[in-house]
This record gives C-alpha cells, structure tokens and sequence, in this order.
C-alpha cells in the first residue's frame, strides 16, 4: 500500500497554489497551536544515548492515570506495530473491526500485517439512533479486534466509557481485545478507559503527546496495556524510541498542572469560538476541543476554494467534509472569518 496523507505538508500546497508559505492560514492539523513552552534542554540529552531510567515513565503514569507506559515515536509508530504483535501472539493473523471513518493508518497497518478487515458504521445497521457508527453484536462476537478511535478523528464522535466498558466484556470472553487511540483524549480524561486497564488483559489504549501538548515534531507517545503485550512491543520496537531531549520535554509538560489547566481551557474556549465562526457554512458541525468538522456538499471545492485564499484545511478521506483546527493569532482567526464570510455569500 502506498503512504497515505495528511494535514500538513504546506510547502507543497504553497506551491500548488502559487501563494507564498508565510501567507497561509494552515489549519489543516488537529494539533494544538500552543504548544508547551520548551525548557532549556542540558547538553547531556543531546551528547548521550537517551537515558531509559529517568523520571518520564512515572510522569507519564501520573499524567494519563495508567501504569506501565511504552514510550513511543508517536502514537504512529504503535499503529504500525500493533497488527504484528497480535498477530504473533494469537499465533497468526485473525479479523479486526475497523471504524468506517477514523485514521485511516490504522486500516493500512492491519492490512499489511495480513489481517481480515471488517468494516463498522458503513451502513444503517451499523448506526445507532444517534447517528454514530456502532459495531454490532455479530461483529463483535466474530471480530478478534476491535478497534476504536476515541474520542474520533474526524468526526468527534465520543463513545462512552459504560459502552466501551461492555464492549470490553464481550471482547474479553472470547479471548479478543479491545484497542482504543485515545489520541484526542486528553480534553475530555473522564471519558478514558485508562482506569479498566487495572482489571483487564485484554485492553491496549494509545496516547499522543503531539495533539494536546502541541509537540508534534518530537514524535512521542505511549501505549498502556497488560505486561505480556507490552514486552512484545518493546522487543519489537527496540531501544531508545524516543530521544533524549524529547523525554526532558515530557517530563516537564506532564508534571506541569498549572500548564495543562490553561491549556484546556484555551482550547475549549477557542474550539467553541470556531464552532460559532463556522456555523455560517450549510453543514454539520462536530468538533473536539483540538478541531471542528464541518460536513458539506461538494466539500473538495470548499476545500479548494479556501486554498485559493491561503487557508488550508484538511479534506477527509471521504471527502465528504473539512476539519478546521484552531487559528493562533487574532489576525489568523480575521483571515478566516473573511474568507468564510466570502465563500458563503459568493455561493
């Protein structure tokens, strides 16, 4: 299969479209535009091999309220090795139960690791009445994983812990597991499953630094899960997966409380603010704290039409909506209240 895109990548839309890179509004991520403030980093983290016995496996513990953290290259580097470990450890390949929309590395990954994919939220009866994809009772009973994004990316859609809780239940009595990408999560931390990982076996919950802590260009983030799995994956992934510098960054970002309560609050406050700016446009809003979709018909030319005024927004996969992140500045948030403004009036 061949790599697949995302947000991001602006110097190549810049050219595209013949707009300068330093003129653009990129609002195509659903990562923060604040990130953490960068402490200064001692020598030592860039001079010596990252040091595996420092504090970042109790900060990361303390911060998500699970025990045992893998640190990671980003949860991508967990997607793509998950399939392989499973796979090894039920003795070959089985099904997997895949969202119809969400991240689409994760199908990518467990297609190439030769798993069967099943498909929930592709039809009505895989639909709840909220309108949300579902898996059924047969596909759940046939599947040996389930996956989930939550809370989704893009769609937001946020499945309850009593859910999940259930799901894990009837996943667990076959011998299956539960696998959730939390990476949107840390907004919303009493809709983790993190707690159910005290009891169970059969659940493996992944973590992003880069979206909430706006750290994307460290590449860190952290699997939570039984002992079994997690020796796996590490002896899978091998050493030092995350440098030096970037376990002192996380160290710090985790321990700072003050920091993550303004944090959310600014990303709560700014995601509603965007919700209300874009409610002009003729479709559906869902949104996180980190990002809104907007559902519209012929959304590719919304899409380019907002390019040939220098914002860019992520297109689905589906095609069928734009995801906006969070403008920074308050000349960014002018820029799209105009063009916004112009596009609908124009239409």
């Amino acid at each position: 299969m061949t790599l697949l895109h995302h947000g991001g990548r602006l110097k190549e839309v810049a050219k595209q479209y013949h707009i300068a890179e330093t003129l653009w509004v990129d609002l195509s991520t659903g990562v923060s535009p604040w990130h953490y403030p960068i402490p200064e980093i001692p020598a030592q983290y860039w001079n010596r091999l990252p040091e595996e016995a420092d504090d970042l496996l109790d900060a990361a513990a303390k911060y998500y309220g699970g025990k045992n953290p893998l640190p990671v290259a980003g949860s991508q580097s967990a997607i793509q090795t998950l399939p392989k470990v499973l796979a090894f450890e039920r003795g070959g390949a089985g099904k997997v139960l895949l969202p119809l929309v969400g991240y689409k590395e994760h199908e990518r990954a467990w297609r190439m690791a030769g798993w069967q994919v099943d498909i929930y939220g592709d039809d009505l009866e895989t639909t709840n009445a909220n309108g949300h994809p579902t898996p059924t009772t047969a596909q759940i009973a046939s599947c040996d994983v389930l996956l989930v994004i939550n809370p989704n990316n893009p769609s937001a859609h946020l499945i309850p812990p009593h859910v999940l809780t259930s799901w894990l239940a009837d996943l667990t009595a076959n011998g299956s597991y539960l696998v959730i990408d939390e990476a949107f999560m840390d907004i919303t931390p009493q809709h983790s499953m993190m707690p159910a990982l005290a009891t169970s076996e059969q659940l493996i919950i992944l973590r992003s630094v880069g979206k909430f802590f706006g750290l994307a260009g460290i590449r860190a983030g952290f699997v939570f899960c039984p002992r079994y799995i997690r020796d796996k994956l590490e002896t899978q992934l091998g050493p030092w997966c995350v440098n030096g510098p970037a376990r002192f960054i996380c160290t710090h970002a985790f321990k700072d409380i003050a920091w993550h309560a303004l944090q959310t609050h600014r990303l709560e406050k700014s995601s509603q603010r965007l919700a209300n700016l874009l409610s002009i446009l003729p479709g559906m809003i869902t949104g996180t704290g980190l990002f809104q979709t907007v559902y519209l018909t012929v959304a590719k030319k919304w899409h380019i039409d907002y390019c040939q005024h220098g914002i860019l927004t992520r297109l689905t996969d589906e095609q069928d909506a734009l995801r906006f992140g969070i403008p920074e500045t308050e000349e960014q948030w002018m820029r799209l209240e105009q063009v916004t403004l112009l596009l609908v009036k124009h239409r």
